[in-house]
This record gives structure tokens, C-alpha cells and sequence, in this order.
């Protein structure tokens, strides 16, 4: 009993890291008032990365980015969806960031962008990096338990 003792405190702190690793954002601490967003330090960088990563495969980028986090006034879900989106697209395809529809049911966040119904070449691409980031900053500052970006059929 004793051998697997040390095996399984590793095993628990492993395991433990790698979710802190993904999810905690250096340790800044925003009023009850302000939401945390936290985007990858070097946007162009990320964008290009998930793009290959959605295209190609591999190892997912987003395990080793680097994150920078600020506090911003807290409004709804809906506009810090939208604003991770936003910061993520590229200058020409800003407003494809829009939430058309948003809602919290059983604990979930349903996020649909402009972007899933307004496709243009490279769509697909652009959306595989900015959903990571939506969910990252919804989980940061919610409790919901998942999240679901995509077209919202009813």
C-alpha cells in the first residue's frame, strides 16, 4: 500500500496543475464590479496557431500560450462573450464577433456569433480560435458548468 501512496499524491497533483495551468490566469483580483478577461498575449500568434491546429492537427496551442489577463467593467455574459471574440478577430472581420443570440439554460451558456451564420473563407479557421476563448473567459467569471458556442437551433 505504501508504493502506490506516492504514486497517487503525484497523480492528484498532476492532474491538479494542468487544469490550474489552463484556466487560472495569473493572480489578478477584480472588484465585484469588473469582469477577468484574459487573452493570449500574442493575439496573431494564437489566431495563426489555432488556425494550423483546426486545419492540420497536432498539439493543441492553446496548452502552451501565454495568457494576459485585465479587469474590465462587469456587464452581462452576453458582452464578455462578445468582447473575447472580438479582441480575437481580425480588424476586418470585427463585427462578425457580434452575439446574435445568448442564453444560460441548466447551467450551460449557449453563445451564437454572427460569424456562424456569415461565413466568409477562413470562417472556419477564425471561429476554431476565438470558441477557446469565449469559453475561457465564461468560465472564469461564471458558474456555468459548460459551454456551447455554434449556431443555436431551437
Amino acid at each position: 500500500m505504501k508504493p502506490t501512496l506516492p504514486l497517487m499524491s503525484l497523480l492528484t497533483l498532476l492532474s491538479g496543475c494542468q487544469l490550474e495551468s489552463t484556466l487560472e490566469p495569473e493572480a489578478i483580483q477584480c472588484s465585484n464590479n469588473e469582469f477577468l478577461l484574459s487573452l493570449p498575449e500574442d493575439i496573431p500568434d494564437y489566431r495563426h496557431a489555432m488556425a494550423e491546429f483546426s486545419q492540420i492537427g497536432g498539439e493543441n496551442p492553446l496548452n502552451s500560450m501565454s495568457f494576459v489577463s485585465q479587469c474590465i467593467p462587469k456587464t452581462s455574459f452576453k458582452d464578455l462573450a462578445e468582447n473575447s471574440a472580438k479582441a480575437i478577430l481580425s480588424s476586418n472581420y470585427k463585427s462578425t464577433g457580434q452575439v446574435v443570440h445568448f442564453r444560460i439554460k441548466s447551467n450551460v451558456a449557449y453563445v451564437e456569433l454572427a460569424a456562424h451564420t456569415n461565413h466568409w473563407a477562413g470562417s472556419s479557421a477564425a471561429l476554431a480560435a476565438v470558441d477557446p476563448i469565449i469559453k475561457r473567459n465564461l468560465f472564469l467569471n461564471s458558474k456555468v458548468e459548460d459551454v456551447i458556442v455554434g449556431e443555436i437551433t431551437d
